[in-house]
């Protein structure tokens, strides 16, 4: 094999292994809100300061920030529906997440502020 052809190929090995792993889809509050009604692990990211003032019924709290550390303990084989103000961090989380290998990752765009347009109710 050329040395060329060799470079290549260690190349295209590298770009696969730091390529991301699982996926995560963007969602609305619609779809959003039917995943949580079924039953879907429920995500918010936000402190728990902003979780306090309100947050989507069956919710749990997991603060990005530390997401290195809670990441291992949420479910591979299940979906897992993220969250926060804006989408921002929840998006961080996804993609963190998705490094992780996780596949079945939603990101609420627009994040609470689009739950509270489009008048979802929510746990104060």
């Amino acid at each position: 094999m050329s040395r060329r052809a060799l470079l290549g190929l260690l190349a295209l090995s590298l770009l696969a292994a730091c390529g991301p792993k699982g996926s995560y889809q963007n969602v609305g509050p619609e779809a959003f809100y039917q995943a949580a009604a079924q039953g879907a692990l429920i995500v918010d990211v936000r402190t728990p300061m902003e979780f306090a003032q309100g947050h989507v019924p069956g919710a749990v709290n997991l603060p990005v920030e530390e997401v290195s550390r809670w990441a291992k303990d949420l479910p591979k084989d299940r979906p897992v529906y993220l969250y926060c103000r804006s989408g921002n961090r929840s998006r961080q989380a996804a993609e963190h997440l998705a490094r992780q290998g996780y596949r079945n990752l939603y990101n609420l765009e627009g994040g609470i502020l689009a739950i509270e347009r489009a008048g979802y109710p929510l746990v104060r």
